[in-house]
């Protein structure tokens, strides 16, 4: 996970790479600890490199949309990060966007 440079916005952004699982996701738990505690203008979260994801992931972000304000998940999404939201349907209920400068404009 990575953590890009403030562009002066306020906006919050952390790269997400690689596979995501109960035993992977405490840096992301903490990174989004904070995130909510920073109250950045905006907090994206960029999944675009994410090779695989399980529940772990999935509770976290649930959790972020409803802990964190303008929280947003930018993609393009991963076909297996996808196919999870969906089934589990929190691609409904995640504000999710095509990419991270998309996100930036909502």
């Amino acid at each position: 996970m990575t953590r890009l440079p403030d562009r002066g916005d306020g906006f919050l952004v952390l790269v997400l790479a690689g596979e995501f699982d109960g035993g992977t996701v405490a840096p992301f738990r903490r990174a989004l600890a904070e995130a909510r505690a920073s109250r950045a203008a905006r907090t994206i979260i960029d999944v675009s490199a994410v090779s695989y994801a399980d529940t772990g992931l999935l509770r976290l972000l649930v959790q972020a949309h409803h802990r964190i304000p303008r929280f947003t998940v930018a993609g393009p999404l991963p076909p297996q990060l996808r196919r999870l939201l969906e089934i589990s349907g929190a691609a409904s209920v995640l504000r999710i966007t095509p990419d991270v400068e998309a996100a930036r404009r909502v």
